[in-house]
């Protein structure tokens, strides 16, 4: 079928902050998304998780969030925001429609995994950074008797059972869910791989996000200079942690290497505590006996692959290598990288907040799409 205006493919946030910014410059669209409701990757998150960016500046075009939001507002009321988002703006949304390639004749069609194709002029790709989740793989995990998990799995402590828990990783969903582990009276160990950045959730009670907006004009690798002797006077025991601080700062890893430093939101006064143990990776497994490769070793019960994910977008674009040069997403600031109505929204990490940076682009993509 031909659709009048936009396809978007996604019901995220991305997806509908696009529909709303497009709806506001006069410019209809339709969302395919592949799930059977809206904002489907919040509603498999772990149940604690929260927003670490203030409820001011994490509202999507046209709409603040409700005035009794808590400032990091949780998991449940992301999702009830989204729901009232959708209504108000009455977004157009086919659910049940999985998009399996993204072609184009004269113009772009996407086709879906029960035969359907939609047709139309420009078509927004708003999957996001979270869509595969990536499982590593070590010498012996094939032997591994207990449960093997990754984040995306990963509900609350209690359904893990009593025994020992190794967190793989140091990213926010690790930090969060090895604090959620201790916190429950479990056993508790980060297998942290390399050098990292840790940065608090507010600096003098006020959430770091909204002090990075301030400086957000400011050149990156000068921001982490005015910050650091803050993040250094804060975090001055990494080493005994047995921790080892990244060789840039933290805004510099975002920038150039796509790499979001831990928020801490209590995860290190546990370590400190020692209520949650850092190992260095992993060498292989035995069992449920993990060695690591500095030669300690320990039993766990549980590993938790707290280890990120992947766009996914070479399975459903024909020119994904040529269209990124190589890259498996688009550029930073990329919002349309062919410059020939693909667009594409919510790919870039972002200090000031991944919810506010999606209404940044999704602006920019419609006005965009308004001016073809």
């Amino acid at each position: 079928m031909t659709v009048e205006g936009t396809v978007i493919v996604g019901a995220g946030p991305a997806g509908l902050a696009c529909a709303a910014a497009l709806k506001a410059n006069g410019c209809p669209s339709l969302i395919l998304e592949r799930a059977d409701s809206l904002g489907s990757s919040w509603r498999r998150h772990y149940e604690r998780l929260r927003l670490h960016t203030a409820k001011a500046h994490s509202a999507l075009p046209g709409m603040p969030m409700p005035r009794n939001f808590p400032r990091y507002p949780s998991r449940l009321q992301v999702i009830d925001y989204l729901e009232a988002y959708a209504h108000a703006n009455d977004i157009g949304i086919r659910f049940g429609k999985s998009v399996v390639l993204i072609r184009r004749e004269r113009d772009w069609v996407a086709e879906t995994d029960d035969g359907d194709t939609f047709a139309a002029e420009t078509v927004i790709v708003a999957t996001g950074l979270s869509n595969v989740p990536v499982r590593p793989v070590w010498g012996g995990q094939a032997t591994f008797t207990g449960a093997l998990l990754h984040s995306s799995e990963y509900k609350n402590a209690k359904a893990l059972g009593a025994g020992p828990v190794l967190v793989i990783g140091f990213g926010n969903s690790a930090g969060e869910i090895a604090l959620d582990c201790a916190e429950a009276g479990l056993d508790v160990g980060m297998s942290v791989r390399g050098p990292v950045n840790i940065v608090p959730l507010e600096m003098f009670g006020v959430p770091t996000a909204t002090i990075a907006i301030a400086q957000r004009h400011l050149p990156y690798r000068l921001v982490d200079a005015l910050n650091g002797p803050f993040l250094r006077l804060r975090y001055h025991d990494m080493g005994r942690m047995g921790l080892s601080k990244s060789a840039n700062g933290p805004l510099a890893d975002i920038a150039e290497k796509g790499r979001t430093p831990l928020i801490d939101i209590g995860t290190i006064a546990q370590i400190r505590a020692a209520e949650i143990a850092i190992y260095p990776g992993i060498e292989t497994s035995e069992g449920k006996r993990v060695r690591f490769v500095d030669g300690r070793s320990s039993d766990f019960d549980t590993i938790i692959l707290a280890t990120g994910y992947r766009p996914s977008l070479e399975t459903i674009l024909f020119d994904c290598a040529e269209r990124f040069h190589g890259a498996d997403r688009p550029g930073r600031g990329e919002l349309q990288p062919g410059n020939d109505g693909l667009y594409f929204c919510g790919f870039n990490t972002a200090s000031t907040g991944l919810l506010r940076q999606i209404g940044i682009e999704a602006t920019a993509i419609a006005k965009s799409i308004a001016g073809r």
